[in-house]
């Protein structure tokens, strides 16, 4: 395969994002859903086909595969295979395409490129502000062409983090219920939480210091495969929720600076073992008991650091 020329990729995503740009600052917001499809369809369809159309010119040999609403069932065998092998782009040409078509100023641009599985090239691009962020594996992340690192936060605790969900999420129960869990317990940790819109882009905020974490409950691996290798070139750790490695077809992620994510996931796993207990327990199981697996630590730790919100507001203000 021929060498994938880095600024070629970078000058494609900005050609088409400045002609975003103009088409956004001059639409009305859209609100009924047949209208915002109809929108969508016309839009994305446009930007995916022109950053199609030149990176096939300049790299044939590589395959295409839109991100935005084709997950992978990480119980289908099949498609995982297909997509552990060979190399193709994942492109979300308009990653808050529903901002976009509201007319709130908060979408971005995401492309990556993935060979036998794993995200070898990405790109984030905020073309609103002109704020590219890339990342070649073992090569280094960047933003605006300088080389950019990870926050040095110790933990999550009074921290500011960031969260968000799938595409649909409201057709994965599990996924609905380990989101709401999960905020109410991060909520008693950090000093905010935040949903800032693209997904890629608040992987991006993680990669350049801008946010100490960000997790999400749900299938959004092509969504989020990319601007992982953002997080991990930059410095950084992505797991899933659970600590096992993040790949496609993960169905949750949690990405931060290594002491950060340590201290996270001792949270996001007490969420999941009370998720797993009440789902095995009988129904006249004592309410609100821990699980064994919850360690002392955590427990320690969690106790240390929470703090009355009252507080909470007079060390922020």
């Amino acid at each position: 395969m021929n060498t994938i020329d880095t600024e070629v990729v970078l000058e494609q995503l900005r050609a088409v994002g400045a002609e975003l740009c103009e088409d956004f600052w001059t639409r009305e917001p859209v609100i009924e859903i047949d209208e915002m499809f109809a929108a969508f369809q016309q839009i994305d369809g446009w930007a995916s086909a022109t950053l199609r159309a030149g990176l096939a010119r300049a790299y044939p040999q590589v395959g295409w595969r839109e991100g935005e609403f084709d997950n992978i069932d990480s119980g289908d065998s099949e498609a995982v295979a297909r997509a552990n092998h060979g190399a193709y782009w994942i492109c979300d040409a308009i990653d808050g395409t529903l901002q976009y078509l509201r007319a709130i100023p908060n979408w971005a641009m995401s492309l990556t490129l993935i060979r036998d599985g794993r995200p070898v090239l990405c790109a984030v691009y905020d073309a609103l502000h002109d704020d590219m962020f890339h990342a070649v594996a073992g090569g280094g992340a960047f933003r605006n062409g300088v080389a950019m690192r990870v926050n040095g936060r110790s933990s999550h605790y009074q921290g500011v983090v960031a969260s968000s969900q799938p595409p649909y999420v409201n057709k994965y129960p599990r996924a609905v219920a380990q989101a709401g869990q999960s905020l109410s317990a991060m909520l008693r940790d950090v000093v905010a939480v935040r949903n800032l819109g693209p997904t890629s882009l608040q992987l991006a905020y993680v990669a350049c210091g801008r946010l100490d974490a960000f997790w999400e409950f749900g299938e959004d691996s092509f969504n989020c495969i990319g601007p992982a290798l953002l997080v991990t070139e930059a410095g950084g750790v992505v797991t899933e929720a659970g600590g096992t490695p993040y790949r496609l077809g993960s169905t949750s992620i949690a990405a931060a600076p290594a002491p950060v994510h340590a201290s996270m996931l001792l949270r996001l796993q007490e969420v999941l073992s009370l998720a797993d207990v009440r789902r095995s327990a009988p129904a006249d199981a004592t309410a609100g008991a821990l699980p064994a697996s919850i360690s002392a630590e955590a427990l320690t730790m969690s106790a240390a650091y929470t703090v009355a919100p009252a507080q909470l507001a007079q060390e922020i203000w």
